[in-house]
């Protein structure tokens, strides 16, 4: 495992390992351009709180180093920026921990795109109540999205960091550079969606659609769904 450079900087402190917090993975080249895996945690903020990278080669023939990856994210909501990528690192590397466990995984796998669509549904679906509410009550206000956004906008994970206005992190390995681009793509997705639950400070709209909920459903779901993980390390 190598050390990231600047991490003082960057993480803000360590965090439990039972947190509620999310995980990004990446897998691509390390230090020496050896293929690595990199793992971010992530606030429910989008902010990174906690940083990792391993040699995968390591991982897979070192008991001890698989068992630390996976209470990384055991317990947690991972980002699946590539998720065929994901699912087969994973697998190799639960193997290697001697967990009988497949893919346990799965229902922890969250993806940005979906939450991208998550955030236009609700809007759209906010829109239309508050158009409604506009019909049949007075000072019903319009809704004024900080930026307009619809599912036309975004087809890969590129499209959505362009969208974004984040810019690709360029840093001392390829794979934690790529890790720290996603983070912030998923902050952002976090402001939007901060946004769009604002929405219901109106009550109408709180009436029709309930209490605002911390993060996309997709997300959020898979967070639930860390929670309970337990494997057997």
């Amino acid at each position: 495992m190598s050390d990231v450079d600047g991490m003082e900087g960057v993480v803000g402190g360590s965090v439990a390992l039972s947190a509620p917090a999310s995980a990004v993975v990446v897998i691509g080249p390390g230090v020496a351009g050896e293929e690595s895996v990199a793992v971010w945690h992530v606030s429910p903020q989008g902010m990174p709180v906690g940083a990792w990278i391993y040699q995968l080669d390591r991982l897979l023939v070192s008991r001890d180093e698989a068992r630390r990856l996976l209470t990384l994210v055991e317990r947690r909501s991972i980002a699946a920026v590539v998720p065929g990528e994901l699912d087969e690192v994973l697998d190799r590397v639960t193997k290697a921990a001697g967990v009988e466990a497949e893919k346990w995984w799965t229902a922890q796998l969250f993806s940005p795109l979906q939450c991208f669509a998550d955030i236009v549904s609700r809007r759209v679906a906010y829109d239309s109540t508050v158009s409604v509410a506009k019909r049949e009550l007075k000072n019903v206000a319009d809704l004024e999205w900080s930026r307009d956004l619809t599912a036309e906008q975004v087809v890969g994970f590129d499209d959505l960091r362009s969208l974004s206005k984040v810019s690709a992190v360029v840093g001392s390995t390829v794979v934690g550079s790529a890790a720290l681009t996603a983070v912030g793509v998923l902050r952002w997705l976090v402001r939007q969606w901060v946004e769009t639950e604002g929405v219901k400070r109106r009550s109408y709209v709180r009436d029709a659609h309930g209490e605002a909920e911390p993060l996309p459903p997709s997300w959020l779901a898979s967070v639930r769904a860390g929670m309970t993980t337990r494997l057997p390390l």
